[in-house]
């Protein structure tokens, strides 16, 4: 029985292994396309084939920071974390975002997060 688990396990981790492979394969050959084979970090991609953001619309109010636009954030790395306080997902991802920005803020990483309420309750932020 302990061999069969043990064959099990294994052939998880080769599975699993696999797919993360081929999934990074696919993202280097699409990040290839977009730059050149020489161009490992996209300086020269072709910007223009991407469709600007539009900026932040119906926005009720702002907590903890003044309103801002993607104009504000042009050069930036921006991560956008939709969220809602009673989320126990969203709740568990507030300290991997707080370690990133402590670490990449100062390289341009800014997170931007967004109440979604999903429930009556959820909308009164007060």
């Amino acid at each position: 029985m302990a061999i069969v688990v043990v064959t099990v396990i294994a052939g998880f981790a080769v599975y699993f292994n696999t797919q993360e492979s081929n999934i990074s394969k696919k993202f280097t050959a699409e990040f290839i396309n977009l730059t050149g084979p020489n161009d490992k970090y996209g300086i020269g991609i072709d910007k223009s084939q991407f469709i600007k953001a539009k900026d932040f619309i119906k926005i009720s109010e702002y907590i903890n920071t003044e309103p801002i636009s993607f104009d504000d954030l042009k050069g930036k790395v921006v991560l956008v974390d939709f969220w809602t306080y009673s989320c126990i997902n969203c709740i568990r991802t507030i300290p991997h975002l707080n370690e990133w920005y402590n670490k990449y803020s100062d390289k341009g990483l800014v997170i931007v997060g967004i109440h979604t309420p999903e429930f009556e309750f959820e909308k009164n932020s007060d």
